[in-house]
C-alpha cells in the first residue's frame, strides 16, 4: 500500500505543479498587459525555460518563489515587482483553483511601472534542487519599495500560490 500512496503522490505532484506553472503564466501575462508592457518577452521566456525550470522544481519542492521585476533597461533600481511565493503545505483537498479576479483587482494598489522599462523573471529555489540549468542572479535594488501581500491567488491538493507586490 506504501507504494501506491508514493506514485500517487508523485503523480498528483506533477499534475499540481503543471497546473500552477499554467496559471502562473497566465497571472503574469495578465499582470505585464496591465503595466502596458508586451508579454512576448514572458511568452518566450515561458516556452524557453521558465516552464521546464519551474515544474520540475515544484515537483521535488525546491521552488521557493517567482519573481517578476520591472526596471529600466541598464538600471540597478527596481520599478516594480512581484513575487509570487510557492508553498507546499495545502490542504489536500481534491480542488483546484485560480483566483484571477481577486488577483487583477490588486493591479490598481501597485504601482504600474514607468514607461521605458522592461521585466525579467526570476524563479527562486532551495540549495539541493535538481540542476535545472539556472544560473544565479541578484535581485535588483528595490530602493524604498515595501512588500505588500495579496494573498492566494492560486490552490491545489498540495500546492499553492500567492502573491506579493512592491509599492
Amino acid at each position: 500500500m506504501t507504494a501506491v500512496n508514493t506514485v500517487n503522490r508523485a503523480y498528483t505532484r506533477a499534475h499540481t505543479a503543471i497546473f500552477t506553472a499554467d496559471k502562473l503564466r497566465n497571472l503574469m501575462k495578465s499582470l505585464v498587459i496591465d503595466a502596458g508592457l508586451d508579454p512576448k518577452a514572458l511568452m518566450d521566456a515561458w516556452s524557453g525555460w521558465v516552464y521546464n525550470a519551474a515544474r520540475k522544481l515544484m515537483e521535488s519542492g525546491h521552488l521557493r518563489t517567482i519573481v517578476i521585476e520591472f526596471y529600466k533597461p541598464g538600471s540597478t533600481i527596481a520599478s516594480g515587482r512581484w513575487d509570487f511565493p510557492i508553498r507546499y503545505d495545502a490542504n489536500g483537498v481534491d480542488d483546484m483553483w485560480v483566483d484571477s479576479t481577486f488577483f487583477k483587482s490588486t493591479f490598481a494598489k501597485a504601482p504600474r511601472p514607468p514607461a521605458g522599462c522592461i521585466y525579467r523573471v526570476i524563479l527562486v529555489y532551495d540549495a539541493g534542487a535538481p540542476d535545472v540549468g539556472l544560473y544565479d542572479v541578484s535581485f535588483l535594488s528595490l530602493n524604498g519599495l515595501t512588500r505588500r501581500e495579496a494573498g492566494t491567488v492560486i490552490a491545489t491538493p498540495d500546492i499553492m500560490a500567492s502573491a506579493a507586490y512592491y509599492r
